[in-house]
C-alpha cells in the first residue's frame, strides 16, 4: 500500500471528523434535544387532559341535577307494579279504559312475550274504532300515563270497503311499556 498524499490525508481527516460529529450528534445531542420535544409533547397532553377533567368536574352539579330530575320523572316513563304480570294487567286496564272512554268495543286483549327486553311488558289489543276514535286513542296513549310504545299497528277497513261508506275499522295494536317495581317491593 502506498502512503497517502497530503490531500488524501486531509480528506480522510475531514471524513473522520464528519463521522465523529455524526456519532456525537446521534449519541448525545439528538437524544437530549429529542427528550426536550418528547417532554414538551407530554406536557401538552397532560395540560389538555387537565383542562378536559376540569370541564368534567365543573359539569358534575348539572349532571347530578339531571339525574335527580330523571329519578323524579321515572313514574312518568314506567308502570310501577309489584310484578311484571301486574304491570301487564295495568297496561291492559289502561287500554280498556281508553277504548271505553272512546266508546269502542275491545274484541281481544292478551299478553305478549318480552324475551328481548327485560323490564318491558307487551300486550296485543284487537278493537273496533272509527277513524276519529283511533286518532283520539293514539293521542291519549301518547300523552297520558306511562309512556307506551306502539310496536305494531294494523288497520283493516273491510266493512267500509264492502259497504262503500266510511265505517268502523278493525284495529290491532301491539303496545309495550317499561315497568319498575313499585316502591316498597323488591
Amino acid at each position: 500500500m502506498r502512503p497517502l498524499t497530503a490531500r488524501e490525508r486531509r480528506l480522510v481527516a475531514i471524513g473522520l471528523l464528519i463521522a465523529a460529529v455524526g456519532l456525537i450528534w446521534l449519541a448525545v445531542v439528538q437524544p437530549l434535544v429529542g427528550g426536550f420535544f418528547d417532554r414538551a409533547a407530554r406536557r401538552d397532553q397532560l395540560t389538555a387532559a387537565y383542562q378536559r377533567n376540569q370541564r368534567l368536574i365543573a359539569a358534575l352539579p348539572a349532571w347530578r341535577a339531571a339525574a335527580e330530575a330523571q329519578r323524579r320523572d321515572a313514574a312518568r316513563f314506567t308502570i310501577p307494579a309489584p310484578a311484571e304480570s301486574q304491570a301487564a294487567e295495568a297496561l291492559k286496564e289502561r287500554v280498556q279504559h281508553l277504548a271505553a272512554d272512546e266508546g269502542a268495543p275491545v274484541k281481544a286483549i292478551e299478553d305478549l312475550q318480552t324475551d328481548a327486553a327485560p323490564g318491558m311488558v307487551r300486550v296485543r289489543v284487537d278493537v273496533t274504532l272509527t277513524l276519529t276514535q283511533l286518532y283520539e286513542t293514539l293521542r291519549r296513549l301518547e300523552d297520558e300515563g306511562a309512556y307506551v310504545t306502539i310496536d305494531y299497528l294494523s288497520i283493516s277497513a273491510n266493512a267500509a270497503a264492502a259497504s262503500g261508506h266510511g265505517g268502523p275499522l278493525d284495529v290491532r295494536l301491539e303496545l309495550s311499556a317499561a315497568w319498575r317495581p313499585a316502591p316498597g317491593h323488591p
